[in-house]
Order: C-alpha cells, then sequence, then structure tokens
C-alpha cells in the first residue's frame, strides 16, 4: 500500500461512513487529504445505513479524566476508545489508518462473534471458501489464480456468525495480490489450510486442529484476559461448526477439482 504523507490541508470537519462486516463507522476529520484518501480507499464499502460507530481523528484534547476501555500504538498513531468517544490521533497517512481500523475492527467484532484472520476468501458457487496459513503459504496465488469478482480477499478475512450460521465478509485490506474486496458476504464452505506440494490433495480435519490452523492467524491487539477469553470462546465454536481441512495444492487452478461438490 502506497504510503503518502496526508498532513497539510485542513478545514471543515467531514465524515466518511464506512461498513465492514456490517460494523459502520463513521470517521470524522477536518484533514482534507485524509479525507480524500479514505473516500477513494473505501469507496466500495460505502453501504452503511447503520448509525455509525464514531471516530474522531486528530480532534486536540481527550475527554477530560476519561479512563480509554482499549488503548493501541501503531508508528506515533494512537487508537483510544473511551465509553463515550473513540479517538485515533497522529494520523498522519493512510496506511496509519488502515492499521488503526483493523485493530478497533478485531476488538469491536467480539461483540459480534467474529473475527478477523490473514486469510484469502474466494466465492465459489455462492460459497466461501476460506484458505489460510503461514506467510508464503499460497494465500495470493489462491486468489490470482480464482476467476475475476470472485475474491472477497486476499489478506484479511472477517468471518462472522449470525443467525445460527458462519458467513464470510469482503473487507479493504488488501495483501500482495491487491485485491480491493467485495463488498458482499457468502455462508462459509469452509476453512483450508494451505500446503504446497506437488499433487493436490484434501484431507479433513477435526475441530481441535481446525482451531490450531485458526490461532496463530487470527488479528487480534488486545492483552485484556477478558478479551482474550472471549476470542477463545468464538473461535473453539468456529472450530466446532466449520468443516476444516488440509489442501496440499499445485500452483496452478487444477487445486478445484478435489473440493467437495
Amino acid at each position: 500500500m502506497s504510503t503518502p504523507l496526508v498532513n497539510s490541508g485542513h478545514g471543515p470537519r467531514q465524515q466518511f461512513k464506512l461498513s465492514i462486516g456490517s460494523v459502520t463507522f463513521g470517521l470524522q476529520m477536518s484533514d482534507r487529504k485524509l479525507f480524500g484518501a479514505a473516500s477513494v480507499r473505501y469507496r466500495a464499502f460505502t453501504d452503511a445505513a447503520r448509525p455509525p460507530i464514531k471516530i474522531a481523528l486528530n480532534d486536540g484534547a481527550l475527554p477530560a479524566g476519561a479512563a480509554a476501555d482499549f488503548t493501541y500504538e501503531f508508528e506515533g498513531a494512537a487508537l483510544r476508545a473511551f465509553p463515550s468517544e473513540i479517538r485515533f490521533d497522529g494520523v498522519r497517512n493512510q496506511y496509519a489508518l488502515d492499521s488503526l481500523l483493523r485493530v478497533l475492527l478485531s476488538w469491536k467484532l467480539l461483540d459480534r462473534r467474529g473475527f478477523l484472520l490473514h486469510a484469502a476468501t474466494v466465492v465459489r458457487d455462492g460459497k466461501a471458501y476460506i484458505f489460510t496459513g503461514r506467510s508464503g503459504a499460497g494465500k495470493s496465488t489462491v486468489a490470482s489464480l480464482s476467476p475475476e469478482g470472485s475474491v472477497l480477499t486476499d489478506e484479511i478475512s472477517l468471518l462472522r456468525r449470525e443467525h445460527g450460521m458462519w458467513r464470510a465478509y469482503g473487507t479493504p485490506f488488501w495483501g500482495e495480490f491487491r485485491a480491493a474486496g467485495l463488498n458482499i458476504s457468502a455462508p462459509v464452505a469452509g476453512v483450508f489450510r494451505l500446503v504446497q506440494a506437488a499433487e493436490n490433495h484434501l484431507a479433513p480435519l477435526r475441530p481441535l486442529a481446525i482451531l490450531r490452523a485458526l490461532l496463530p492467524n487470527v488479528l487480534f491487539f488486545s492483552a485484556e484476559a477478558e478479551a482474550n477469553r472471549r476470542l477463545l470462546e468464538i473461535l473453539s465454536q468456529a472450530a466446532t461448526e466449520i468443516a476444516g481441512y488440509n489442501l496440499a495444492f499445485r500452483k496452478n487452478p487444477t487445486f478445484w477439482e478435489v473440493f467437495p461438490r
């Protein structure tokens, strides 16, 4: 992602609304360049019918005497979630804004039985296939080998349990393939742990093995014990209810041939 400085050009405060995984945010800012960058970066995720969680960017003085429920710092920028408002301070470029949004989203998803996962998600026959694994395992390769318009995300997937079932949502957080992300969702067909191999092969995993595949790839930034307990509860339920597989695959589109119909 390009990270141009956007520390000039202030004007009236404006609000940009975006929705990721049905979590709606309202970014309030007076920096014209940052507003313009956000408007372009997240333009596919502006379907925000719900009242937004308001985020004040670079807004000056902090609430007097208020203790933050959650804080996080990233390269000079800071996220502070107070009971009455959420603040992003010291945000000087698009990259910092994008990073703080990921951190905040991972925290807000706890109350929505959801989580963020380092994974590529591809929609096939109306269902979402989640491809995860260590760095270099092949997430971007899978995305590049998938039909145009089928990639929800090539880097960070969002999973939520809704109405008794798990759904995967597109996100605007891209990786090497630079898939811009689709602002849609689909029911999850399964989670597939990638292993590059000479031949394609699919092997089912038990729930404990699925949980072990998920844990190192989950994005979560809170050290608070209760938050981590809730996250583990959500992941354990996902590992029990979502089918999981080891996918040994060759770097060509023939890997789809081993999937169950």
